[in-house]
């Protein structure tokens, strides 16, 4: 029996501002052998917090349709971001429980020649690379044992619980599971499970900043030398942010932030400068510099 097709939604702000976040990705994909393929057509998810605030039906509609196009094939779904994989599970909740929805829905859908069935499994890329811990860690050539890593997990990740049906939304382990499978160190420290203040900044951008102060002033003194997260949005919160905390508050943070695969690509030995370090807006080179030094060097 031939395994199920996987196919990769990469959202918006992936392909549009992070495009080494699909890289590193990739090529762990290919690393651990996963076979994943795009999926072609897709639009935006849409967002799970400003769409359907305003109009519910539609953001049902488009959801609905990138489902659709995995069901053409009978493929199940993963995607990079937190809030992607938010919308497209609710999204495939609400309709699978509530008939009258959906038959409104495949209405608008036929007039594309498209129809909603509900036959989707849809997973964050995490999930699926924690299902496969085990060959994550026989990959590992260079173990990133002098990486200190405050995880964070952010919102949407495993809220609604009921919905995402993962692991403790309020104890989590799988991220730091994945940190600690590549030899890194997983930093405990307080507010771990707050949020990182980047859906306020378009509206309070003062409690978004304040926000962000506190987890990094928390990771700070945890004795953290660097961040990981699951999420694009958190990501930009955290690397392009904390210049701008600097000088707002006179602080001097600089820590690397990692998307998850990031870690993984390094630890598996994947050269650094295919990896796009470089857009990154913390430079990383001096952590990198840490962990080549920390390499004894192989008999040949």
């Amino acid at each position: 029996m031939s395994r199920k097709m996987i196919q990769l939604f990469l959202g918006c702000v992936i392909p549009a501002r992070l495009p080494f976040i699909e890289s590193s990705a990739r090529k762990v994909f290919d690393k651990l052998g996963l076979a994943i393929s795009h999926l072609e057509n897709a639009s935006c998810c849409p967002d799970p917090t400003g769409i359907p605030a305003i109009d519910h039906g539609t953001w049902l509609a488009l959801g609905a349709r990138n489902l659709s196009l995995c069901e053409d094939n009978g493929s199940s779904l993963i995607s990079l971001c937190s809030g992607c994989v938010e919308t497209l599970k609710m999204v495939n909740h609400i309709l699978k429980h509530d008939e009258k929805k959906k038959t409104e829905v495949n209405a608008l859908l036929a007039k594309i020649g498209k129809e909603y069935r509900g036959t989707v499994e849809i997973k964050h890329a995490a999930r699926l690379l924690h299902e496969n811990l085990d060959k994550i860690k026989e990959k590992v050539v260079i173990p990133l044992k002098n990486l200190k890593v405050a995880c964070h997990y952010g919102c949407h990740y495993l809220r609604p619980s009921e919905i995402i049906e993962w692991d403790d939304p309020f104890t989590p382990t799988s991220l730091d599971d994945l940190v600690t499978a590549v030899g890194a160190t997983s930093i405990n420290y307080r507010l771990k499970m707050d949020c990182c203040g980047s859906p306020l900044s378009k509206t309070d951008e003062e409690l978004s900043n304040q926000i962000l102060l506190q987890k990094l002033k928390n990771m700070e003194e945890a004795g953290a030398n660097c961040i990981t997260v699951v999420c694009p949005a958190c990501f930009q919160q955290f690397d392009f942010g904390q210049k701008n905390i600097n000088k707002i508050y006179g602080t001097s943070f600089s820590f690397p932030v990692f998307y998850f695969t990031e870690l993984m690509a390094l630890a598996m030995g994947l050269d650094e400068k295919t990896l796009g370090f470089k857009y990154h807006g913390i430079k990383v080179n001096n952590l990198l510099l840490e962990i080549e030094n920390s390499l004894e060097v192989p008999q040949t």
